[in-house]
């Protein structure tokens, strides 16, 4: 019997302790952001551990709402809700949060997973079902990321960062599948798939990952498979980016744009900042381009930019292609244009590359060209070989003549026109 009274008095004394936790708890989650934060209901089991909290509001120091959910249903042993150590939850489940980043840039997006949390907060495992994040970037549209479903296999506190996870996510006007876990020395990797992404958004968002201006993609869908190694505030990329049915168009007024069926880059290590590292495949399919007011500043400044040293190409191919050159008051149409550049090197920012190009011109008629390209595009070697070919009417059976020094496509063209005395 005495044993009796005492489990009675105990369980009557936890009871009417657990009376006064909710307000304890209230009072704690509200200091976690400077903002506070709000809840229409709170419960909380202190037998279980159970805490759920429904209509969460959260807000930043000039009361902006920063966060939102639904429901948040959680675990919280009774022992950690005391004492000054980080609130700890355990297997939490958000409802159709909302989360918003205010003044963020893009490339945010890969540390977000403790970018949400006080450092008075760890949480131990999260599921999320029908969320939203939104990034707001300095002078720029907000990034939105809709009908997020995402589980976390272990999130963190302030420096920590050993959670992995998984997402799914529409953005960019498709499904997108991210996946984390982390790396060597400190590191995190982030695995991104999509398909049919929206390509001129994409690229608004990440222009400086390539540091070409005077372009614009105005269409285009475009597919991902690529892994961003984060360390700190450097992102390396390595993976394939592919963009379908491209029209881009040059700053220059009355500019012809720049069609292709694809755009394929494949990059080593990529730093996504500073634009530089290695592309180990670069190749343009079916492109279609008229030049009648002279080369587009876009296009000099794309030669510029792979000339540098900080930036390794290893490969680029362009594949039946059509060129349309005015050549004084005559045009000048290359067919089935096919040019490959191969770098004669593994290694070194001086390697040059082995050049190869073969076109069509006029209704029979082929040119090709064969040599060598130094790393800055300014010097090549080799030899041009018309075979065929009839300009304005006249026929050359088999020309060749070397290539000259500093030579460009146009004075190629010009030459061409000259023996033909047009």
């Amino acid at each position: 019997m005495k044993t009796l009274v005492t489990l009675a008095a105990f369980a009557a004394a936890l009871f009417a302790a657990a009376g006064a936790l909710p307000p304890m708890l209230e009072a704690r989650i509200a200091a976690l952001v400077p903002g506070g934060v709000s809840v229409s209901a709170l419960h909380y089991n202190p037998l279980t551990g159970r805490l759920t909290l429904r209509m969460v509001r959260a807000h930043d120091a000039v009361g902006r709402e920063i966060f939102r959910a639904d429901e948040v249903d959680a675990t919280a042993p009774l022992a950690d809700l005391f004492g000054s150590a980080p609130l700890m939850l355990q297997r939490v489940r958000l409802v159709a949060p909302r989360l918003v980043l205010a003044q963020t840039p893009a490339l945010v997006l890969v540390g977000l997973g403790a970018a949400g949390f006080a450092a008075a907060l760890s949480l131990d495992g999260i599921m999320v079902s029908d969320g939203n994040l939104i990034v707001e970037q300095p002078g720029r549209r907000a990034l939105v990321a809709r009908d997020v479903t995402a589980s976390v296999d272990r999130a963190r506190g302030a420096g920590e960062s050993d959670a992995a996870f998984a997402m799914e996510t529409v953005l960019y006007g498709t499904s997108v599948r991210i996946t984390g876990q982390p790396a060597a020395r400190g590191a995190y990797a982030l695995r991104v798939r999509a398909g049919g992404l929206d390509a001129p958004a994409l690229l608004e968002d990440f222009a400086h990952a390539l540091g070409v201006t005077g372009i614009r993609l105005a269409e285009g869908r475009a597919d991902v498979d690529a892994t961003f190694v984060v360390s700190g505030s450097r992102v390396l990329a390595s993976g394939q980016f592919r963009i379908e049915q491209l029209v881009a168009r040059f700053a220059e007024p009355r500019s012809a744009p720049l069609t292709a069926s694809a755009l394929i880059v494949a990059v080593d290590r990529w730093d996504l900042a500073a634009g530089t590292g290695r592309i180990s495949r670069l190749e343009l399919r079916r492109p279609r381009l008229t030049l009648e007011r002279g080369t587009p500043s876009a296009i000099s400044a794309l030669v510029e930019w792979l000339a540098r040293p900080e930036v390794m190409l290893r490969r680029l191919r362009i594949v039946d292609g059509t060129l349309r050159v005015m050549v004084g008051v005559d045009a000048v149409t290359l067919r089935g244009v096919t040019l490959g550049l191969q770098s004669a090197a593994e290694t070194g920012p001086r390697a040059g590359f082995v050049l190869t190009a073969r076109a069509g011109l006029g209704s029979a008629g082929r040119l090709t060209l064969d040599g060598a390209l130094s790393r800055d595009f300014l010097r090549v070697e080799g030899a041009v070989r018309a075979i065929g070919v009839s300009v304005e009417g006249c026929g050359l059976e088999d020309l060749s003549m070397p290539l000259p020094v500093e030579a460009s496509a146009r004075a190629v063209l010009a030459a061409l026109a000259s023996a033909c005395g047009t």
